[in-house]
């Protein structure tokens, strides 16, 4: 079988650190992990060295515990057959034919008489509500010719089309390249990258460290690697527990020119309906017991936001950093406002097209507003339970050096909707190796035990936000650099730090510090969305994903409110993006509207 091809592969991913010891204990349980998953991997070899048709194996039950990495089953649906192996602890979860990125991993495509079908028996037509990783294979037809194309990197909804060559379209229009050849292959439908293999025995290294790692086989378009979306911990591990950093308390006399203008009843105006606030007209989670009338459960407040401005400033000057909402102009300082939290507002938003009052409100112009900001701060579908566990349980790498535990799900929490373990494990570093919190976060990977605390306290939650924001990650910058004009280039490859480049050879709207160009700025808010979730609402994604949409929409009507409220602002609005909330953009849209949702831009993750 194609999957025995190499037994020897799994001691790769065990790396040697330098300048740690490893306790027997310790060792005892990376041994006994080891193990349990080469003996995983002994069972399927033998089951598949045996019998080609795969008797041996069980079907999936959803009523089964899959406690550990590397349990093989078989599935069925509308007439597919196919083995599978989980990659984390699962219950429930359902394994796919489509998605490459659940718990389920396919291992072979089978018939209905378990034999291994070839792969040019088991490539599919492309579908538009399909997400395809690099390297995907699909069937589609254009002017009634079939034609194999393969994917360049993630892509969503782009149509294959023919590039390159006498096509006279240009191949950085498209994910996909012209394949051919990738469509009549004799080989086997078995994938043995999506399970784990190694040799049998593993020997305990003298007085090092034990960390796993598994290199990506992604790549960009000009072949240099794939930077992938992890947030680096600003500061080392230490040896010792830090000292708690003690933080400002209040807003000193000076500085900080907007947040001190900020009012509650401003905050209110934001967010009538944020989570734990209680509000007779709200919803679930405006009521008893998720809010009470006392305010006790009005954990994102405009104190706690305060609050979370302040730690973040404190161990800012510290170290010497940039400051959020405390640097530039008054302007300056509520456009950061603005759009930081026209970003979290989508994320966090619980009002939808066609909702009444007072989840959508009409101003005198006849513009609308959304009003669920805050409202949802747990990803829909899942929920956590007071010890950290989660009934569902995705959003798991288990290569990265953040560990998760056991029936614990990184899914969305928070006002960034934080996901995958890697984040919450870095975040969780940032905080113990500073001192920050020093109450809540006890240990290193407090917030990998326990995910829950980004949803249930609302400074911390917050905070994640600020740190997500002010974070340069690869070649993205911060959001905080763009929005003040202090990174003002344009990438000229993948991997160089910028702002991202256009997909239409259209102009380029730059310049340095502050602006009242709304081109400029409109320029500066399409980045921010590419930093954020580029990979999927950007490069013409707005032509039918409504994310960048509502989050330009967010911030003009903020900005509008303020300017009103506030008439020293002047904030720039973006003219072309108000009000689209359910506009879809096109290449014949105005051209601040295509900047603004990130439409002309190409993505951070794919170039």
């Amino acid at each position: 079988m194609k999957c025995l091809k190499s037994l020897s592969i799994l001691a790769s991913i065990f790396i040697v650190g330098a300048n740690a010891q490893i306790s027997t204990q310790e060792w005892e349980k990376v041994k006994e992990k080891y193990t349990k998953n080469i003996e995983n991997f002994n069972k399927l070899a033998t089951t598949m060295n045996n019998s080609s048709k795969y008797d041996n194996i069980e079907m999936w039950d959803e009523n089964k515990v899959y406690a550990n990495p590397g349990n093989v089953v078989k599935f069925e649906q509308d007439g597919k057959y196919g083995v599978f192996a989980n990659s984390w602890w699962t219950k429930g979860d359902k394994p796919s034919f489509t998605d490459s990125y659940g718990v389920w991993k396919i291992v072979a495509r089978l018939d209905a008489n378990n034999s291994v079908l070839k792969m040019k028996d088991v490539i599919e037509y492309w579908d538009s509500n399909i997400a395809y990783k690099g390297g995907s294979i699909v069937k589609y037809k254009i002017d009634g010719q079939e034609h194999c194309f393969k994917a360049k990197y993630w892509t969503k909804g782009n149509k294959p089309i023919i590039t390159g060559g006498n096509s006279g379209v240009p191949e950085w229009k498209s994910p996909w390249s012209v394949d051919e050849n990738a469509c009549n292959t004799d080989d086997q439908a078995v994938f043995e990258d999506n399970i784990t293999i190694g040799k049998t025995t593993i020997e305990k290294p003298p007085v090092k460290d034990v960390s796993e790692t598994n290199a990506t086989e992604d790549t960009t378009v000009d072949n240099s690697p794939v930077v992938p979306p992890v947030i680096p911990a600003p500061t080392p591990e230490p040896k010792e527990k830090p000292d708690p950093l003690t933080p400002i308390t209040k807003l000193p006399s000076s500085g900080y020119q907007f947040l001190r203008t900020i009012t509650k009843k401003n905050w209110d105006w934001l967010f009538p309906l944020r989570y734990g606030k209680y509000n007779a007209l709200g919803a679930v989670n405006n009521k008893p017991p998720i809010a009470k009338e006392d305010g006790t459960t009005d954990v994102f407040s405009l104190q706690n936001f305060t609050n979370a401005v302040l730690i973040y400033n404190s161990w800012a000057q510290k170290h010497n950093y940039k400051q959020f909402l405390n640097e530039g102009t008054k302007r300056q300082q509520a456009e950061e406002f603005l759009v930081f939290w026209a970003k979290s507002s989508r994320e966090t938003s619980g009002s939808w097209a066609t909702a009444k009052e007072p989840w959508i409100e009409t101003n005198e112009d006849g513009t609308k507003v959304w009003k669920g900001g805050l409202y949802w701060v747990e990803e829909l579908g899942f929920s956590t339970n007071k010890d950290g566990t989660s009934p569902a349980v995705s959003y798991i790498d288990t290569s990265s050096k953040y560990k998760p535990y056991p029936k614990r799900s990184y899914h969305g929490r928070g006002i960034i909707q934080l996901s995958w373990n890697y984040n919450y494990g870095a975040f969780s570093a940032w905080l113990y190796d500073n001192g920050i919190l020093s109450n809540v976060i006890k240990k290193r990977d407090t917030l990998l035990e326990y995910p829950n605390l980004v949803k249930d306290n609302g400074t911390l939650s917050i905070l994640s936000g600020i740190w997500f924001w002010m974070t340069p990650q690869g070649p993205k910058p911060s959001s905080h650099d763009v929005i003040y004009g202090d990174v003002y280039n344009v990438s000229t490859k993948t991997q160089e730090m910028g702002l991202p480049p256009r997909n239409d050879n259209g102009n380029y709207y730059t310049e340095q510090g502050d602006t009242n160009d709304e081109a400029v700025f409109a320029y500066r808010i399409g980045t921010v969305i590419d930093i954020v979730n580029g990979g999927i609402e950007c490069n013409k994604a707005a032509g039918w994903h409504y994310g960048p949409l509502q989050r330009v929409s967010y911030y003009n009507a903020y900005a509008k409110y303020f300017n009103q409220e506030y008439p020293d602002l002047n904030s720039v609005i973006i003219h072309d993006a108000v009000d689209v909330w359910n506009l879809k953009v096109s290449d014949s849209s105005p051209e601040n509207l295509k900047l603004s949702t990130c439409y002309s831009l190409k993505s951070y993750f794919g170039w």
